[in-house]
């Protein structure tokens, strides 16, 4: 249920993101492939179905949080960054994002989520932050 919840939250977000900064036009078709289970839903995008840099620089949140990545995994639609903060490793999860391990990054507050499974990944996360913005920083 809390899944769910956060899903649709984050799907509200994306949305009106999305909206407010796209001009007036038809609606991007849907990923192909749909989004994997588990995933929050993605705001509609063009080329070949993945947020990319460009993408993620049109979102609005604010970037108050910043780390240094240790880790990246790719899974279609979504990067999972693995970072440091506070002397700890966190994982956070975007919208697609050219990212790689060594990079510093800026990203948007979000919903954490505890004891997450990825299906994309087939892989159990302890804690998850899912975000809807990351910069990698110059």
């Amino acid at each position: 249920m809390k899944s769910l919840l956060i899903s649709l939250a984050l799907a509200a977000i994306s949305t009106t993101t999305a909206l407010a900064a796209a001009p007036a036009a038809a609606p991007a078709a849907a990923p192909a492939g749909g989004v994997p289970a588990g995933h929050p839903a993605l705001p509609p995008t063009t080329g070949h179905g993945a947020a990319g840099p460009a993408d993620m620089n049109k979102a609005t949140a604010p970037l108050t949080k910043k780390a240094k990545v240790l880790s990246v995994l790719d899974a279609k639609q979504f990067t999972y960054m693995e970072i440091k903060v506070a002397g700890k490793s966190q994982w956070v999860v975007s919208p697609a994002v050219a990212v790689k391990a060594g990079n510093n990054i800026s990203y948007a507050d979000g919903e954490v989520m505890a004891k997450f499974h990825s299906t994309a990944l087939n892989k159990d996360f302890t804690n998850v932050l899912f975000t809807t913005r990351v910069v990698v920083d110059k």
